[in-house]
């Protein structure tokens, strides 16, 4: 049986969540050991996934990222939502960060082969209700200079209103 495709589009949305992207991001500007703001959150939600895929190779350096919240409104201070990853250092075309979800100390974990994600996440809630957030990426112990990588999430909101927009 073939579906069109808005059917298999809101047949995803429903059994994945909703889906979300960035669009490429430098490298040398987003992993350069600093914060960057890249999905806007209003309300609570629930996230399912929360990947960067190269779409460059990244270049040699030995940077790090993990992946947290902050609020605006109520006023919460940067929260993590994972440990940082190993060194992104010459990540290929099609490797994903993959954050893992669940307890906020588990790493972000790099896939060993492009285009082959094996993490299955556990969800996890951020957000507040009437709540306005944003997911970012923190990088360390080295700068990118080459390479770009584009942020997907899929998400369930959790309350009325509630939903995710790409900040960059």
């Amino acid at each position: 049986m073939n579906y069109n495709p808005s059917t298999i589009s809101r047949i995803g949305d429903i059994v994945n969540g909703i889906r979300v992207d960035t669009s490429a991001l430098a490298a040398e500007t987003y992993i350069h050991q600093n914060q960057s703001e890249i999905f806007n959150v209003y309300g609570p939600v629930r996230i399912h996934l929360l990947f960067g895929e190269v779409t460059e190779a990244i270049s040699n350096n030995a940077a790090t990222l993990l992946y947290n919240f902050t609020s605006t409104s109520p006023s919460i201070a940067v929260q993590p939502m994972s440990a940082a990853s190993g060194s992104l250092a010459q990540l290929a075309v099609g490797e994903r960060i993959m954050w893992v979800g669940g307890a906020v100390a588990t790493a972000v974990v790099l896939t060993a082969t492009p285009g082959i994600s094996d993490i299955n996440a556990a969800p996890q809630i951020v957000g507040t209700d009437g709540g306005v957030g944003t997911i970012g990426i923190l990088t360390a112990d080295a700068d990118c200079t080459d390479g770009t990588v584009k942020f997907s999430i899929f998400y369930t909101p959790l309350s009325d209103g509630a939903y995710i927009t790409a900040a960059v």
